[in-house]
């Protein structure tokens, strides 16, 4: 299945949308880092990462590690945006 191509700002709402619905209510400071355009390492892998998020007592980190690894096969960032990186 193809990905669907979005801006770094779309990316960044479904990214932080998905957070929220998983996340422990517990936890008010925890943020998904903001994606960025880079190379694919091969043909199947995404055009983008995040940055570390931090370490938290809620494991919020881990979270944000299903969110990626749910949403990496989904999404491409469009063109203008790598260009820019």
């Amino acid at each position: 299945m193809p990905r669907e191509i979005v801006s770094a700002p779309q990316l960044y709402a479904i990214l932080d949308r998905e957070f929220r619905k998983r996340k422990v209510p517990e936890c008010n400071s925890c943020r998904v880092p903001l994606p960025f355009f880079r190379a694919p390492a091969d043909d199947v892998s995404a055009n983008w990462y995040i940055g570390t998020p931090s370490v938290c007592p809620h494991h919020c980190q881990a979270i944000i590690a299903e969110v990626l690894a749910n949403l990496w096969s989904q999404y491409n960032l469009e063109p203008a945006e790598a260009e820019d990186a």
